[in-house]
């Protein structure tokens, strides 16, 4: 093999790893868009899920105090009865003291309650605006899928193409280099080649010796002494 089709064909090889390497990474961010939109919609639903809970919660609360409102009714006319059959002052007016404590905490009760029916009120309008967001988050949610699906099988056609031409080209190597080419390449990707940059690595940009240059020249294997990347000349065009 002359050192004009040595380096044209590493050249070749070193395009179809990067073009691999680049199919390879764009499939990757399908799914990983389909899972932020997952999570996105993962946390408006939690956010709904904490609106209607606080919405039993609440509504809890505002049935207890209005259990203890009427509680408190009951204890003043209960109350009012017995001052009415009071035998004295002393007792009559330590029965007006009961229902006038009695009335007080009713009435915090009674803004209590109405605190709580209002924020119900708030808490649902909220829930309802949220119910929104969650049905738009699964439409997202759907066509994020949808795309990523559609970008998948063009991308894997377009893996397989290129595995496809990587499997016309690998066999043009010289024997004695397909083993490190094997080894290089499968544990590296494209950053098991490296065109030459004028007498530079073009991956790590050490200068190289003159005589590698020169074996190089002459279409002899040459390994960068930095990187290890397999070095070519590119063709001239």
């Amino acid at each position: 093999m002359s050192a004009h089709e040595y380096g044209e064909t590493l050249a070749r090889l070193h395009r179809i790893h990067q073009q691999l390497s680049e199919l390879r990474t764009r499939l990757k961010r399908g799914p990983a868009r389909v899972s932020m939109a997952r999570q996105k919609l993962a946390a408006i639903e939690g956010n709904l899920a904490a609106t209607q809970d606080a919405i039993q919660k609440t509504k809890m609360t505002a049935d207890r105090k209005q259990l203890q409102l009427k509680e408190g009714e009951a204890k003043i006319e209960v109350t009012q009865g017995k001052m009415n059959a009071a035998k004295g002052n002393e007792e009559y007016q330590i029965l007006k003291d009961q229902i006038a404590a009695a009335e007080m905490a009713n009435s915090v009760l009674a803004d209590e309650v109405l605190e709580a029916l209002d924020k119900i009120d708030q808490l649902t309008a909220h829930a309802e605006s949220e119910k929104l967001n969650v049905a738009a988050g699964e439409e997202e949610l759907k066509k994020v899928q949808a795309a990523a699906d559609l970008e998948r099988e063009d991308l894997e056609g377009q893996v397989a193409k290129a595995q496809a031409e990587l499997a016309e080209v690998e066999p043009r190597l010289p024997a004695e280099l397909k083993a490190d080419y094997q080894r290089l390449t499968k544990a590296r990707g494209e950053d098991a080649l490296a065109a030459v940059d004028g007498e530079e690595c073009g991956q790590c940009y050490v200068s190289m010796r003159p005589q590698a240059f020169q074996d190089l020249r002459m279409g002899r294997i040459v390994y960068c002494s930095s990187c290890g990347a397999m070095l070519y000349l590119p063709p001239s065009d």
